[in-house]
This record gives C-alpha cells, structure tokens and sequence, in this order.
C-alpha cells in the first residue's frame, strides 16, 4: 500500500516554518486585538480592505 504525496509533509527547513509560525503569531494577535474594537472600527477595517482591492 503506498502513501500519497502531501507536499506540505515535505517541508524541511526551519526558517519556512519559523516564518509561517511567526505569520501565525502576528495574524491571531491582530484579530484578537480586532475583536476587543468597536463595530465603527470593523466598518473602517473593511472599507480598507475594499478600496484597497480596487487599487491593487
């Protein structure tokens, strides 16, 4: 019985998976610190991201 190739099991190098570890790290603080805002500053987050998908 053969295994199937899960690309992801082959990622090797420490500093990739430091990377993602800290990228992790940064997002949950930012929602968490997103969480704690007001509603008005949700309303301001999207917007953000809405015009700056026009513009990118």
């Amino acid at each position: 019985m053969t295994k199937k190739y899960d690309p992801y099991e082959d990622i090797r190098d420490p500093r990739s998976q430091a990377a993602a570890d800290d990228w992790r790290e940064i997002t949950s603080k930012f929602w968490r610190y997103l969480r704690t805002r007001p509603m008005e500053c949700w309303g301001f987050f999207i917007a953000g991201l809405l015009i700056g998908g026009l513009f990118f």
